[in-house]
């Protein structure tokens, strides 16, 4: 059974041992069927730099709870930090009304240290969410059975880092790919660019859905003239009475698709509220960070 690693953020004192002991239950017992590891820096006692065992916890670990009691210095950097690198990130705490700004904008979930079985219970219900909402582990990628053509739907971010999705766009898509896939991506923002590129490098069948024939960039468009691909104008398509969305390019993408992929830099309010509308019309979403 494949490990998943969860990067604990707390204080490093006495006082947070049982707060680590209630939080590792909680998340260990979120997934009953998954093997997920606990790491809380304070545990380490190893010769070395506490910022390189911070950098490679974080590198390795898959989702982070973090503590967010008192707004603690090593707290706030590494918390910062793991936003910064897109993990996702479980804030809890026992006082949050003074919390930074940047940090009030994020679901905290308070506790009371007399009342640790209480976070126990809403920690697990949001590890297992979050398991269930991102794909962490990869467990859900898998190479394409043979039942006939799947309609497979990709959007994401408008600004997103080149780098990360080149690599998340070869561990998501691949399995995938050279299977009569029929793809629909957008075409209005650097990750739905950079799904473009991919995708017809490797010679496959893609169709571009856009709100307008304004909502492409630059790279996009010329990307579909120079490979002539199919383009469908969600703003002159038929779209089902009664039926709503946050435009009418999604609609048609929930619609149509089996399985829809999402590539998402952790910030952008319209990728979640995407995540929120797909799951609401029970439809089969891939979330992944770039």
């Amino acid at each position: 059974m494949s490990e998943i690693k969860c990067f604990v953020i707390m204080p490093f004192t006495t006082d947070f041992d049982s707060v680590f002991a209630a939080v590792r239950d909680a998340v260990q017992s979120a997934a009953p069927g998954k093997n997920i590891e606990c790491h809380w820096l304070k545990d380490v006692h190893a010769a070395g730099r506490i910022s390189d065992d911070i950098l490679d916890s974080l590198d390795e670990a898959a989702l982070t709870v973090a503590d967010v009691t008192g707004s603690t210095p090593n707290v706030m950097w590494e918390t910062g930090f793991a936003m910064a690198l897109g993990k996702p990130t479980i804030l809890i705490g026992q006082s949050i009304e003074n919390l930074p700004f940047d940090l009030k904008m994020h679901r905290v979930i308070g506790y009371r240290m007399e009342e640790l079985a209480e976070l126990m219970q809403r920690l697990s219900e949001a590890v297992r969410q979050t398991l269930t909402r991102y794909d962490l582990g990869v467990a859900r990628v898998a190479p394409l059975a043979n039942q006939g053509p799947l309609r497979i739907a990709v959007t994401g971010s408008f600004m997103v880092d080149p780098k990360r999705i080149q690599k998340r766009l070869k561990d998501m898509l691949t399995p995938y790919t050279r299977s009569g896939v029929a793809w629909h991506c957008g075409g209005a923002g650097d990750a739905d660019e950079a799904v473009l590129k991919f995708l017809t490098g490797l010679g496959e069948d893609v169709t571009v859905v856009v709100n307008s024939p304004l909502d492409f960039t630059d790279g996009a468009r010329e990307l579909t003239e120079s490979k002539n691909l199919r383009v469908i104008d969600a703003s002159i398509e038929a779209i089902p009475k009664g039926f709503s969305g946050p435009s009418e390019r999604d609609i048609l993408m929930c619609l149509h698709a089996d399985l829809i992929v999402l590539f998402w830099d952790g910030q952008s309010p319209i990728i979640y509220r995407l995540v929120e509308y797909f799951q609401s019309k029970e439809r089969s979403v891939l979330v992944a960070f770039v």
